[in-house]
């Protein structure tokens, strides 16, 4: 991990002095030898791991097209405009902006209690993955066909 102080910013930003909950890295499956790659860290506040929504946040980056890379009572996805496009599968900060059918516009509460962090740019997911994250945790997924092989007769 970087520094200490970069962690308790992360930690005050997600969820002030409670402990983080789960969160996800993936990778997309759409993209072929021509998308840059990108990473980006999202963790699901402990406001959605009490109400039991961590499942539906991560079926969603899954339906999306994103693979899960690495896991920590954390989530990480990658994939090509994973940051831009989870932003906006995420929804505005305040859930009383948030568009319905976005993860805070159908699960959020209150704008303390957004269900949701993730990365605001591809810098920003490289810092913040570099301090909950270690190279070695991480999968570096293979476009195999995009898993045809395994359902191919």
């Amino acid at each position: 991990m970087r520094g200490l102080s970069g962690l308790a910013a992360l930690r005050g930003l997600l969820c002030g002095a409670r402990a983080l909950g789960p969160s996800v890295l993936a990778r997309s499956c759409s993209g072929g030898p021509s998308w840059t790659r990108e990473r980006t860290l999202v963790a699901v506040k402990p406001d959605g791991v009490q109400r039991r929504l961590v499942g539906d946040v991560i079926q969603r980056f899954e339906r999306r097209g994103f693979k899960l890379v690495g896991m920590k009572m954390l989530q990480v996805w990658e994939g090509p405009n994973v940051v831009c496009t989870s932003r906006a599968m995420i929804g505005h900060t305040n859930s009383a902006k948030a568009a319905p059918g976005t993860i805070r516009g159908d699960f959020s509460t209150h704008v303390s209690r957004n269900v949701i962090h993730a990365s605001d740019s591809v810098e920003g997911a490289q810092r913040e993955i570099q301090l909950w994250f270690q190279s070695s945790e991480l999968v570096d997924w293979a476009d195999e066909g995009h898993l045809s092989s395994i359902y191919t007769a």
